[in-house]
């Protein structure tokens, strides 16, 4: 059993926030804001969707910056590259 087709699809918000970070190159991570930037949401947004994207597994956070996990790659990989902005 699969458990990523057991969760319910990413909203556009949260899965924004998760290619965001998933298509970043800088295998370091990106901060909060650099997350912000590129999707366009306000950064408490942002935090928020992270936060919830962490409780999944499929974030995690180190040294001040935010990382996909393996986990998170594969969810990312269905998933649309971010726009900028996402809102204007």
């Amino acid at each position: 059993m699969d458990p990523i087709a057991d969760q319910p699809p990413l909203t556009e918000q949260v899965g924004a926030v998760l290619s965001a970070i998933a298509n970043e190159p800088d295998p370091l991570g990106l901060r909060l804001n650099d997350v912000a930037s590129i999707t366009g949401l306000p950064t408490g947004h942002v935090g928020r969707h992270l936060r919830t994207l962490e409780n999944d597994r499929l974030v995690g956070f180190g040294a001040g910056r935010w990382r996909v996990t393996l986990r998170g790659r594969r969810v990312a990989s269905g998933l649309p590259a971010p726009q900028r902005p996402l809102i204007a």
